[in-house]
């Protein structure tokens, strides 16, 4: 490896530049790759990125005295063709790699680890990436035409669309992350809507909001936005973003890309204009790349050798020569101090923007920790290993018959019930059993077949084979309360989550619901043509499934008498065995719309296979319809190598689910992507699992009478808590419902407001449309209340573009993130007591940090709220509040 840093005079003449206002000078010529540098980009800390065709890529860090230099667990040789694609996260923490050989690799920057690998259908090479500016999605496009849509943090993709008829050659994401701009080998630009591209109910697929032929002879190569957005004060309806292309002629076209927002009834609610701004000339040949920087100025690249440098107004402001051949890409640091040029001479050049640095200047910026100005190195994060499943302890020979069922409540009690007729209780104790003295509970004359603790640990359930069902008090033992007992086994009882229900079902082919303060029957349900196998409630106590023998499952309407509203015939060949609903009652991203409620119903049978099923509701005026009920399988989870005997959800998020079988395998599938994450082998058949509440242990119970205590992985925890956070994609504020309105008053610690919103059913488009003072008089709200929810809907329609389009230099150090250090838009407070911007700290966590970014050590969670005194005190910085 070579690099070169200070320039003889015969090396500086072939440096030389004409520069017309910009004292850009070469600050460094860095040398490693192979063949051609195809690809770069810059990482958190002015990190840089490369690749290349020699198939690698490259990660160089700036160390004062030497400038860049590679890292040591560099280079990257994970792809097996050329390098087409360099592409870092918007924070920096992650980047991505693409290649000729149809993958896109998820990185971690500090570490270097490969967080996931991505592959374009077919297995077609890809060409570009990019990730859309809040994190929430990844977009992949190759020689197929295809562009595929990705959920950054599950993974999963979400839809592939084949509308490019030549090679998808560039992508580009609106700063706002509401639209995609695509482009292709046959002079087509497409404008997609993004929350089109996610929605994935319309099952007949989406067409671009605005399509642009003839954009440029010979094909698009490149595309780049603005990162400055256009909105008038009068027209609030409009937006306005800018657009550069380049292609295979010497020619970079500028578009004016013209948002209007409609009301739905007229249409998509979305009209888009492309209309040509400008035509910048000055390449003699085919312009490679464009990219914006932080303001309005444009950096291209050519195979002229050269790069120029363009104002808002056209005009090219310097042009850059260095390079010995045609020039690949462009990249630049967030603060425009720094261009990278890569060439096919195998070079990458860096770029000095304001003539002011030396290999010798300090560039990486500095973390304040404890009040000193300390840098976190990259290496500080190496350590940061995944983890697998741990075997904390196997107990054999915790019953005297084999382990039917198991429950934890909270993360500090477990019960279990077995085949020697006895319920046992335990404590947990920094993860150690140990059996309360009133145990075991004494009742039952056959095996126990199923145990539930009410959420509010109040009560325990168990049925058994001898056709009793019994209520147990968890504290003393004392058994509270029975049902009639039957003359055939009750295979489940479960409570519903507020406890005031429990539904017992069994051999009868009948399920019944039960009162708990009572134990009268309030309800039985009859219909099923055999045994039924199990039964839950959904998490809002609205429905209750029932699975049995006969191969379907059946949906009640608690709110209507129990009503029976479905029946789902041929769900599992030769019976279902168990069932749960998920806990999650967000919308499932990219599967739910507004005017619904939906829930996730997991199963499993005798064929070997877990299914998840999507049940939605449509509401009128938010009223759910119970009665036009729409169920559709969403996942099947294949294997497992024999039955399947049971399948829970993980309780705080409902991101994953375990499902157990005869195969002596207890498997963690990712809810959303279908993913097998772990297979856990037993030495017997597996019967039973569940989870703590804070999901950190799983309990698996087997029918040699053996508990196996599994302690789940941080990153896997982590990972459901910061999906979570990031469980709504960017939207258009037009497109808001009542229920975005109100989950953004509370966010904004307006909560005492929520229910005058739901009353006068606010929505996007009042907020949009409505003045201030129209708002506040819709919510009968005055005085301070109508000055707070005015100075947050300027912030909410004005703060993000305010601070991205903010010149000011005078900002506070308190106002920068410390980790990004840019202004933050939405400071929060994490479990370390530090506050972050809030893209910032996710991203962290996306890219499988779980240290404070400040000190390096282990966060207890992930958590974090709102530092309103700081927002309240950057907005009037920026004179939002005028």
């Amino acid at each position: 490896m070579k690099i070169e840093g200070k320039w003889t005079c015969k090396e500086f003449s072939r440096g030389i530049m004409s520069c017309l206002g910009l004292d850009v000078k070469i600050l460094q010529k860095v040398i490693g790759h192979k063949s051609d540098v195809t690809t770069c980009d810059f990482a958190a800390n002015s990190t840089l990125i490369t690749g290349s065709g020699d198939k690698t890529v490259r990660v160089w860090d700036w160390v004062p005295g030497e400038g860049y230099m590679e890292r040591s667990n560099s280079p990257l040789r994970d792809h097996r063709y050329n390098v087409t694609c360099i592409q870092a996260s918007p924070q920096g923490f992650m980047f991505a790699s693409t290649s000729v050989d149809g993958t896109a690799i998820l990185w971690n920057v500090h570490s270097l680890d490969k967080i996931y690998t991505m592959a374009q259908v077919n297995g077609d090479p890809i060409r570009v990436c990019r990730f859309s500016p809040d994190s929430a999605l990844f977009v992949t496009g190759g020689d197929n035409g295809a562009v595929c849509i990705w959920d950054l943090a599950r993974r999963n993709m979400i839809r592939t669309v084949w509308d490019h008829k030549g090679a998808t050659q560039s992508l580009a994401f609106t700063p706002d992350s509401l639209y995609l701009v695509t482009a292709c080998s046959m002079e087509v630009i497409n404008v997609w809507y993004v929350q089109d591209l996610v929605d994935t109910v319309n099952e007949s697929g989406c067409s671009p909001a605005a399509c642009l032929v003839n954009a440029l002879d010979m094909g698009v190569l490149s595309l780049d936005v603005s990162k400055h957005i256009e909105i008038e004060d009068d027209n609030p309806l409009q937006k306005q973003y800018t657009l550069a292309s380049s292609g295979s002629s010497n020619e970079i076209k500028i578009w004016n890309i013209t948002s209007i927002s409609y009301p739905k009834e007229r249409g998509s609610g979305q009209k888009v204009l492309i209309t040509l701004r400008n035509v910048l000339e000055g390449h003699s040949s085919s312009v490679t790349c464009v990219k914006y920087g932080s303001g309005e100025n444009l950096v291209s690249c050519s195979l002229d050798k050269t790069i120029k440098i363009w104002d808002e107004l056209g005009n090219c402001i310097a042009q850059l020569h260095g390079h010995a051949r045609y020039v690949n890409c462009v990249s630049i640091t967030k603060d425009f101090a720094l261009i990278a040029s890569g060439s096919n001479d195998r070079q990458i050049i860096v770029w000095d923007v304001n003539g002011s640095l030396s290999l010798d200047s300090e560039i990486a910026k500095h973390q304040k920790t404890n009040g000193n100005s300390d840098h976190l190195s990259p290496e500080a994060h190496v350590a940061q290993n995944v983890e697998n499943m741990e075997l904390l302890e196997k107990i054999d020979d915790l019953a005297d018959g084999s382990i039917n069922s198991c429950c934890f409540h909270s993360n500090n009690r477990l019960g279990i019930g077995s085949g020697d007729k006895s319920v046992k209780l335990f404590s947990l104790i920094e993860h150690n059993l140990t059996e309360v003295p009133f145990s075991p509970l004494e009742g039952h004359t056959y095996a126990v077949n199923y145990l539930d603790i009410s959420k509010d640990g109040t009560k325990l359930a168990t049925c058994s084979q001898d056709g009793c069902a019994f209520l147990w008090n968890p504290e003393n033992g004392d058994k509270i309360g029975s049902v009639p007992t039957s003359s055939l086994s009750i295979r489940v009882c479960r409570f519903s989550p507020d406890a005031r229900f429990l539904v017992t079902a069994g051999d009868d082919e009948k399920a019944f619901v039960w009162n708990t303060d009572t134990m009268e029957n309030i309800a039985t349900l009859e219909g099923h043509l055999d045994a039924i196998t199990c039964a839950c409630f959904t998490p809002d106590c609205e429905l209750i499934a029932t699975t049995c023998f006969n191969e379907d499952f059946r949906l009640w309407n608690c709110c209507d008498n129990f009503k029976l509203i479905h029946v789902e015939e041929d769900v599992h060949t030769t019976g279902i065995q168990s069932c749960d609903f998920s806990t999650n009652l967000e919308p499932i991203p990219n599967i739910s719309m507004d005017d619904q409620q939906t829930y996730l119903l997991a199963t499993c049978g005798n064929d070997s296979v877990a299914k998840l099923w999507c049940i939605t509701v449509p509401k009128t005026r938010g009223i759910p319809c119970y009665d036009e009920v729409n169920i559709k399988i969403w996942r099947s989870l294949y294997g497992h190598g024999g039955s399947l005997t049971c399948i829970k959800f993980s309780p705080c998020l409902g991101e994953i689910v375990c499902s157990t079988a005869t195969d002596r395998q207890a498997r963690l599938w990712s809810v959303y992507s279908g993913e097998c994450l772990y297979v856990l082998d037993h030495n017997s058949i597996v019967t039973t699992c569940s989870f703590t509440e804070n999901c950190t242990l799983l309990a698996i119970g087997c029918i040699d009478k053996s508990l196996w205590m599994w302690k789940l992985p941080s990153q896997l925890v982590f990972q459901t808590a910061v999906v979570n956070k990031i469980k709504h994609l960017s939207k258009n504020l037009y497109d808001w419902s009542t229920a975005d309105v109100s989950n953004w008053l509370e966010s904004v610690g307006l909560t005492e407001i929520k229910i005058n919103a739901l009353n006068a059913s606010l929505d996007g488009q009042k907020m949009v449309t409505f003045s201030e003072e129209e708002i506040c008089s819709a919510l009968d709200i005055d005085g301070d209340e109508a000055v707070s929810l005015a100075k947050e809907i300027r912030w909410l329609k004005q703060g993000d573009s305010k601070v991205l389009n903010s010149k000011r230099e005078d900002i506070p150090y308190d106002f920068l993130c410390p980790i990004t250090h840019e202004v933050m838009l939405e400071p929060v407070v994490c479990s370390d007591g530090f506050t972050y911007e809030r893209r910032a700290i996710t991203e962290w966590f996306m890219a499988g940090k779980y240290t404070s970014p400040m000190t390096n050590e282990p966060l207890v969670t992930t958590a974090y709220k709102m530092n309103n005194e700081l927002r309240n005190a950057i907005r009037s910085f920026l004179d939002l509040d005028e």
